[in-house]
């Protein structure tokens, strides 16, 4: 005999009796399936805001980045060069960059400034010329 036929076949005098409520197998196929339902649904909600939670700390963390960049005058091309995972190993990838890059600087070979100097390397005949040459050239209102 079937379970369902016996639940409908039953007496409902007994059943009020007793205070239970019987259900037939679809009842409770609907009502465990609406239960996952909300079940999955409420977990997908979670899985979500746990995404949206991870996408918005790595935000932070990347403007944290540029901003410690930008305080020690490091340029910000060296941002993609960072591991920006969590706080600890961004501090360090930038303590690394800041110290590779100022090595570089202090190695690089100082310019020597070889712009005009007036005089030199003119012998003093040389310079007297080309000062009587200034004159007469102011003279005669022509540019110098």
């Amino acid at each position: 005999m079937n379970t369902e036929n016996m639940n409908q076949n039953s007496d409902p005098e007994t059943d009020q009796g007793t205070g239970e409520k019987t259900f037939t197998q679809e009842d409770v196929n609907r009502i465990v399936g609406e239960r996952l339902a909300k079940e999955k649904a409420k977990n997908n909600g979670e899985a979500d805001f746990a995404k949206r939670e991870q996408e918005l700390i790595q935000r932070e963390l990347q403007m944290s980045a540029k901003e410690l960049l930008s305080e020690k005058g490091l340029p910000m091309r060296l941002f993609d060069a960072l591991n920006c995972s969590d706080q600890e190993t961004m501090e360090k990838s930038i303590a690394t960059v800041e110290t590779v890059f100022d090595e570089y600087k202090a190695n690089l070979p100082k310019p020597v400034f070889k712009g005009f100097q007036p005089g030199v390397g003119l012998s003093p005949k040389e310079v007297k010329d080309r000062m009587g040459d200034l004159e007469i050239r102011k003279a005669m209102g022509l540019r110098t």
